[in-house]
């Protein structure tokens, strides 16, 4: 029987890290995201994170608020305001004071908001062959779904669904 191949983690001691989900969660965040941002620049969305899945999110829920978004972009309510108001202030946001409450600030996407998210989309559609090209389809799905699968179970669990059940 033959042992598996090496890769390029053999080669260095990272402990306990070789075996941590979070570990490799990280690197390949870190490489996955310069990629998306050389492949996005020029466009309002490069630097930081939670812009891309903040837009996608108003442009299917229009109305929603910040603090109802704050969970699935990751962010804190300081951090999830100071994103939005960028956002705003580039013209892919337009922020409306509900007209039930007057309180509750909704937000829906512009004309620009779509027309980033269309960039958007062409980047994501040709990600599989592109940034995952060492993952056969089969692999790709299963590795979407583990990760979905994660994601859904921490966002779930710091209550990132309370804004959909009170409706």
């Amino acid at each position: 029987m033959s042992s598996p191949p090496k890769d390029c983690f053999d080669e260095i001691r990272i402990d306990c890290l070789s075996y941590a989900i979070s570990y490799y969660i990280r690197v390949l965040n870190l490489w996955v995201s310069r990629d998306l941002e050389k492949k996005l620049e020029g466009t309002p969305v490069v630097g930081g994170t939670g812009k891309i899945s903040t837009l996608f999110i108003v442009e299917h829920q229009p109305g929603i608020t910040a603090s109802e978004i704050r969970q699935f972009a990751g962010k804190d309510a300081p951090a999830m305001t100071r994103l939005t108001e960028k956002l705003i202030a580039d013209g892919l946001l337009d922020r409306r004071a509900d007209p039930e409450t007057k309180r509750r600030q909704q937000l829906f996407i512009t004309e620009a908001g779509r027309a980033v998210l269309d960039d958007v989309r062409a980047v994501i559609g040709r990600e599989a062959a592109e940034a995952f090209w060492m993952l056969t389809p089969e692999e790709h799905a299963q590795t979407v779904a583990l990760l979905r699968k994660i994601s859904a179970a921490y966002v779930e669990r710091h209550q990132g669904l309370d804004w959909k059940r009170g409706k």
